[in-house]
């Protein structure tokens, strides 16, 4: 018996946008629970406790569209606050196309109470007609949006200073936990060629979660979840970060990664009367 909160968007035909339940069986029974009990991530019990959505293609895109809205409105809080130079390096950065195939909201958008997951498996199926593709690409997808479940703190600081690191967190976390269950019974190892494979073809922040998988050791994402809120007053890591990744994907040092990421979840920090004045501008 299924036990997580899958639903379909109001007003949409179940047969448009839900997954049969066979596949809502697979993802709970098949990926989820065993492998919950190999990583104890907490992800078993946030997808129980989240709604899970099902929602039309039209719906998620037009979605990605608002978040695109919200990301411009943060660039022009940062060009309050950061050099030109900087300023630039920034929308350099963060300014792309949002083309979502799952969405994570702290705050209900589909239901009064929040948080909730968006997932579009019809978005997916017209990207990935092949049956055992769709059904491989919408268990990365629902893990992954999970994944942003587990790493949610009260204070996040902005969205778009976040997601260079977030997003390949998120897909990491993803491909251990479907790595962690083994081969497939029926399709060998063919799970994990194609969702490796569906990483490393995507935007660059999230094909760095397949060199945090391949790492010797995982990225802390407790520690970059206990420091979202210190962000605004991380910029020059976060563009180290993210300088450094664009620079050498697929190629990356670990070790040199790992300084990086260790500079953006630093605790503590000197705050200064700059520092403060930085943050009210940003959080106001």
């Amino acid at each position: 018996m299924v036990k997580i909160k899958f639903q379909q968007e109001p007003g949409t035909a179940p047969e448009t946008v839900m997954p049969s339940d066979s596949i809502l069986m697979y993802l709970e029974k098949y990926i989820i629970v065993p492998a919950e009990e190999k990583c104890g991530y907490g992800i078993y019990s946030k997808a129980r406790e989240i709604p899970i959505f099902f929602v039309s293609e039209k719906t998620i895109n037009q979605k990605g569209l608002a978040i695109a809205d919200g990301i411009s409105d943060d660039l022009h809080k940062l060009r309050d606050v950061v050099d030109e130079d900087r300023f630039w390096k920034l929308e350099e950065a963060l300014v792309d196309r949002l083309d979502p195939i799952g969405l994570y909201f702290p705050k209900g958008v589909l239901q009064d109470q929040g948080p909730e997951i968006w997932v579009s498996y019809e978005k997916i199926c017209n990207q990935h007609p092949i049956y055992q593709d769709s059904k491989y690409a919408t268990a990365l997808t629902l893990v992954h949006e999970l994944g942003h479940a587990i790493m949610d703190a009260p204070t996040s600081g902005l969205h778009c200073l976040k997601t260079w690191v977030e997003e390949p967190l998120a897909n990491m976390i993803a491909l251990c936990y479907l790595a962690s269950i083994g081969p497939s019974r029926t399709n060998e190892n063919s799970r994990m060629d194609f969702v490796t494979d569906f990483v490393q073809s995507q935007p660059e922040k999230y094909a760095l979660g397949l060199n945090l998988f391949r790492a010797s050791r995982l990225f802390d994402w407790e520690a970059w979840k206990n420091a979202k809120w210190l962000l605004c007053f991380k910029i020059d890591a976060l563009l180290d970060w993210m300088e450094y990744v664009k620079g050498n994907l697929a190629n990356v040092d670990v070790r040199c990664l790992e300084d990086l990421f260790r500079e953006i979840v630093r605790q503590p920090i000197e705050f200064n009367q700059t520092l403060l004045q930085q943050a009210e501008k940003l959080y106001e």
